[in-house]
């Protein structure tokens, strides 16, 4: 071994000792070059991770607006470019997906953020291509890979903070990015990929505002949890948890740490006693804070700055009820409910059981990973004990809601999509798991299993097992426990098979809309005056049900002058892109290592 490479490098000059061969060696200390690029090499990493990503999202993407929800975001995206209004004036999902607004025109009850942000990806299609909108409808199909893909680094970045290996760090990144509902959340044109890049972005900036003494940062973690609001008020219910992140009030200066259990340690009794102790620790904070000057005030004030962020996301959620609506308080949701007449509230217990162990929807299907997770936060709780109690209270708030709502399960779609905005944040724990008590073969299983189910995901077009069963539009609301039932998940395995046989002889049209020389816009069911129950022989005249869904392979099916995009061109970058991210991760880890 050379003494090079033997020598124990500090930041300051001294005495040394060469283990290999017992001799004293002067340490030298890192030069300021050096540690920049010790510094820098993490960004060059996370750079690459988000290219990366990138690219196998594009990659695997429908290429298409796959849910009406999507399509009419993209009708307000699209009018905000060309009348500069946020209405929909789409004949044939605006009557459904609106609802009469200010000067008689009709208004989407979503919020702005899922048509605003993807206003440059449809303004780059009409620029390229119109009067042919198809290409837009495809850019704004990407909307949620690329917040999807900005998940990874962020994530990445935040284990480097809480303490975890490059390398690791990078492991569970992708293991979070490719193994959990975030990949196929990320493939839709539902916004939950969305929701969960701002709820992880929000916490992130809060630790890192904790950790350096930042009020900056988490007033900016206070405006990512703004944009929350901006798309479902309900959010507003799990905020006050998130802005826990801000928090820094440790051992000799608050009650954060745990006392001696005076009761047997049962794992219930660690429970209450954890929960207990984590109310009076909060009591604890805010009487400190008021008496003297001390961390506890500092974290106190961090909380409010994070607080009055989010505060401008009220604010202009508010402002964008009154443009449609005439009204700071109406959004148009509950008329919309009530015009569709199904009950917003359902059974309680019948959604949270839904929500965790039905074979439609449980999280734990759907996400194996998330298992280790749970393994994992306990350590995470004894390591970063506010960043344990944030995630942990959001996640309880938000089931406790969501039980309650008629529509838990958010269909029609893949999964508990609901439950994607706490995906990245139950992530935060993977790398916590501990091998020596947990056997390597669940991590690598549940690893495994999770990767498997989300490929099965974006194998197949999702809305074909709502119209084999014949569901009806609100089918959740007649029953609340269909989910136990019937599960998309275990009927994809006989769908993933069917698609080796080939397109029906009946299928003609690749859509069941009146264009029927569109394949970008969103998939209609059937017209009303067929039966429900006769869905399954509707299906079989469309294309759309038969191919597999990610858009690279149902384009080669179109004829080049049908194709939204250019198939070669595309497939030469995404490829280019992926292979410049692996180059920047590598240029990374080179960076790190010369430095170490």
């Amino acid at each position: 071994m050379s003494r090079v490479s033997t020598e124990r490098r500090t930041p300051r000059a001294g005495i040394g000792v060469d283990l290999d061969r017992n001799m004293l060696v002067r340490v030298l200390p890192l030069s300021e070059e050096g540690e920049t690029n010790r510094r820098s090499s993490k960004w060059w990493i996370a750079s690459g991770i988000f290219l990366f990503v990138l690219a196998l999202y594009v990659l695997t993407s429908p290429g298409r607006i796959d849910i009406v929800d999507g399509q009419a975001r993209f009708d307000v995206a699209y009018n905000l470019l060309a009348n500069g209004q946020p209405i929909v004036k789409d004949n044939w999902i605006g009557p459904i997906m609106s609802v009469p607004g200010r000067h008689g025109l009709r208004y989407s009850y979503y919020g702005a953020p899922g048509s605003v942000f993807a206003m440059p990806l449809v303004w780059l299609g009409l620029y390229t291509s119109a009067p042919d909108i198809q290409p837009s409808q495809f850019l704004f199909s990407l909307t949620s890979s690329i917040f999807g893909a900005a998940i990874a680094p962020i994530l990445f970045l935040f284990y480097l903070e809480l303490g975890v290996t490059t390398r690791r760090a990078v492991a569970w990144t992708m293991v979070s990015s490719f193994a959990t509902l975030i990949w196929p959340a990320s493939n839709s044109t539902f916004d939950n990929a969305q929701h969960a890049f701002f709820a992880l972005a929000a916490v992130y900036l809060g630790f890192v505002g904790a950790r350096r003494k930042s009020a900056a940062h988490a007033a900016a973690g206070g405006l990512m949890a703004g944009v929350l609001v901006l798309y479902q008020e309900y959010f507003l219910l799990i905020i006050p948890a998130l802005a826990l992140s801000t928090l820094a009030w440790k051992a000799g200066d608050n009650s954060f740490t745990p006392a001696p259990l005076t009761e047997p340690e049962s794992i219930l009794w660690r429970v209450v006693s954890a929960i207990q102790q984590t109310f009076q620790s909060a009591w604890t904070m805010v009487r400190t804070a008021w008496d003297r000057p001390s961390e506890a005030r500092s974290s106190c004030i961090r909380y409010g700055l994070f607080l009055a962020g989010v505060g401008v996301g009220v604010v202009l959620s508010l402002a964008y009820n009154d443009l449609r609506f005439g009204s700071w308080l109406e959004n148009g949701k509950m008329r919309s409910i009530t015009a569709n007449t199904y009950p917003l509230f359902g059974n309680p217990l019948a959604g949270f059981l839904t929500l965790l162990v039905s074979p439609g929807k449980s999280i734990f299907l759907y996400s194996p990973p998330i298992i280790l997770g749970i393994l994992g936060m306990g350590p995470l709780w004894r390591r970063h004990r506010e960043t344990a109690v944030a995630v942990l209270m959001a996640s309880l708030f938000l089931m406790l809601f969501l039980s309650c709502i008629c529509f838990v399960g958010g269909d029609w779609c893949w999964g508990p999509r609901y439950l994607a905005v706490l995906v990245p944040l139950w992530s935060l724990a993977f790398p916590f798991v501990s091998l020596s008590r947990v056997r390597r073969e669940l991590v690598v299983a549940a690893v495994g299993l999770g990767l498997l189910v989300q490929v099965m995901a974006l194998s197949v077009e999702n809305q074909r097992f709502f119209f084999e069963k014949g569901f009806r539009d609100y089918f959740w609301a007649e029953d609340s426990w269909v989910y136990f039932k019937h599960s998309a998940l275990l009927e994809r395995v006989g769908e993933m098979m069917s698609l080796s046989k080939g397109l029906p002889p009946t299928a003609r049209f690749f859509n069941s809309i009146p264009a029927t020389e569109w394949c970008t816009y969103t998939l209609l069911g059937p017209p009303p005056q067929v039966d429900r129950s006769l869905a399954p022989g509707w299906m079989r005249n469309y294309k759309i049900f038969y191919l597999p869904r990610p858009w690279p392979l149902w384009v080669s099916y179109l004829s080049p002058a049908l194709r939204p995009v250019n198939l070669n061109g595309w497939l030469v970058g995404l490829l280019g892109m992926a292979t410049l991210g692996t180059g920047l991760i590598y240029r990374g880890f080179q960076k790190r290592e010369a430095n170490e």
